[in-house]
């Protein structure tokens, strides 16, 4: 599972990454290029780098697809960090942070914060990975 943008038609005004800041306790969990308009999130990739190099395992697979980190768990070593390819997880007070695709909100059927906030509808939810 992952968020599409499309980038032809995104306008840039990046409301998507500020309404996941102001949700997620001013930590965006995205974040958008405004030179090149570009959203850049969680992709899942197929390679699943972030969850190979976890040597703890508080970063795992929930089950609607997305990477998602245990804080409880995490020791804040930053490998997630090093290898993820998109540079979604950050350390954030000694805890690896990411997007998780507001699995909470699709949990009660709503889309993700950054989705529902982009008024002309340039980001989806779509099933899959990205290779």
């Amino acid at each position: 599972m992952f968020i599409e943008q499309d980038r032809d038609a995104c306008r840039g005004c990046a409301a998507c990454v500020a309404v996941c800041k102001k949700k997620h306790g001013g930590v965006a969990m995205s974040t958008f290029q405004k030179g090149i308009k570009e959203f850049i999130n969680c992709t899942a990739c197929r390679d699943l780098s972030c969850i190979r190099v976890c040597p703890t395992g508080a970063m795992q697979m929930h089950f609607l697809g997305v990477p998602i980190v245990d804080v409880e768990e995490c020791i804040g070593c930053g490998k997630c960090v090093d290898a993820c390819r998109n540079h979604v997880p950050q350390l954030i007070d000694g805890i690896a942070v990411k997007c998780d695709m507001c699995v909470d909100q699709q949990l009660q059927g709503k889309e993700p914060f950054c989705v529902s906030a982009c008024r002309r509808g340039r980001l989806k939810v779509v099933d899959g990975v990205i290779a």
